[in-house]
């Protein structure tokens, strides 16, 4: 093995924060759009199925990227790929960002408007996709197998604080502008790159991951990875649809329901963070994450539908925030548990994978069913949690099969 494991304590926290600093603002990115995309694509001639194409689209860039640029993080080294995306993050989020300025101007509008924001997101998912699998080997270095699962959850604490602070900056900062959280966003990326520059230490020599791609029909990962997609289409069918669900329910402006929108997605990821923090000290088996979070994310489905009121979608979001808090890293743990050292990176590019299949199906598949009938998306949720939880309970837990970091 050629890994080269950093010894300062003090070092490896400071590049440990630059790294959860930059997958939170990759979830920062991604949840101030399911604030504020919806209500702004309405007003610039686009449908509700092109908001969610725009969102699937890019997210079908990530599942085509993913799995290169995780086999990249084998070869080149865990740092040079984190850097490449926080560089592509702040670029590729402020082409994206004068796009919607040029649509709100009149510059482009209805199908134009759509293929202009569709580029321009597909940009951004190809720019920023090796970060997780970087981020993803860099924690499988520095851990052991028994510590994994609470490694794994750190990155999940991250997204989920960036998925906290995306709607809060879309809340808090609608009265100065719609599209001020995405400068913010862009302008933070750039500062992140240069902290990641100086204190990011490589802990993979180039070279490994040489040998032929990992396979996401691996039959170690097949069932996990499908659980991921099939996880995240039900997070992207409630995401893309609840600013529609809440205009429509309540009646609300766009104001407004960026307002209510907000507010519901800051509690599911105030929610996960906190699971996820508690997952990383705990360090729990990532199967029994598994199996509590799936029913409890179909009770959030169940409630988002039986209470359509603010309160109730906010109760929803906290069960969600609960559900998808365990199921999150429990998936991403049994992932790194069921390959060796060598193949870090490359299993992080099929989770990173994994999880925008997801994204790239849900927004669509969301919309479409809405637009058929409102609550179609949740009753689907509940159809797939529940079936994925029934196929868990029947599984055994993993054996890790690599080494502990020394």
């Amino acid at each position: 093995m050629s890994e080269r494991q950093p010894t300062d304590t003090k070092g490896l926290g400071l590049a440990r924060a630059a790294l959860i600093a930059g997958l939170a603002l990759m979830a920062m990115g991604q949840s101030v759009l399911f604030a504020i995309f919806g209500p702004l694509g309405r007003d610039i001639g686009m449908s509700e199925v092109m908001v969610g194409g725009v969102i699937s689209l890019a997210a079908i860039a990530v599942v085509l990227a993913s799995p290169a640029w995780g086999r990249q993080v084998d070869r080149r080294g865990r740092r040079p790929v984190f850097l490449i995306s926080m560089a592509g993050l702040a670029i590729t989020t402020l082409l994206f960002t004068l796009a919607l300025e040029a649509g709100r101007a009149g510059w482009i509008a209805g199908l134009g408007a759509f293929v202009v924001l569709a580029l321009a997101r597909i940009a951004y998912g190809l720019a920023v996709t090796g970060a997780q699998p970087s981020v993803a080997g860099w924690v499988a270095d520095t851990t052991t197998p028994e510590e994994r699962t609470g490694g794994m959850a750190m990155i999940g604490a991250a997204y989920g604080t960036g998925t906290i602070l995306g709607p809060v900056l879309a809340w808090s900062l609608s009265g100065i502008g719609l599209l001020v959280p995405l400068y913010t966003v862009a302008g933070m990326a750039l500062c992140v790159f240069v902290v990641a520059w100086r204190v990011v230490p490589e802990t993979r020599a180039g070279g490994a991951g040489s040998g032929p791609p990992l396979s996401p029909l691996d039959p170690r990962l097949r069932i996990i990875l499908i659980t991921l997609v099939v996880a995240f289409v039900v997070v992207a069918m409630q995401q893309q649809t609840l600013a529609f669900y809440v205009q429509d329910t309540a009646g609300t402006d766009n104001a407004q329901t960026a307002a209510r929108v907000g507010q519901a997605l800051a509690l599911l990821a105030a929610m996960m963070f906190l699971v996820q923090g508690a997952v990383a000290v705990k360090k729990p088996a990532p199967m029994l994450l598994l199996r509590l979070g799936l029913p409890i994310g179909a009770l959030g489905c169940a409630i988002l539908i039986l209470w359509p009121a603010q309160p109730g979608i906010l109760l929803a979001h906290a069960l969600f925030g609960l559900g998808f808090g365990l199921i999150v890293p429990g998936l991403q743990g049994l992932a790194s548990l069921a390959v060796g050292a060598e193949e870090q990176g490359a299993v992080g590019g099929l989770v990173g994978a994994s999880m925008a299949a997801g994204y790239a199906v849900g927004p669509v598949l969301g919309t479409g069913l809405y637009a058929l009938w409102p609550i179609l998306p949740y009753l689907l949720g509940i159809v797939l949690l529940t079936t994925f939880c029934a196929i868990h309970l029947r599984r055994s837990d993993p054996t890790p099969e690599h080494e502990p970091a020394e």
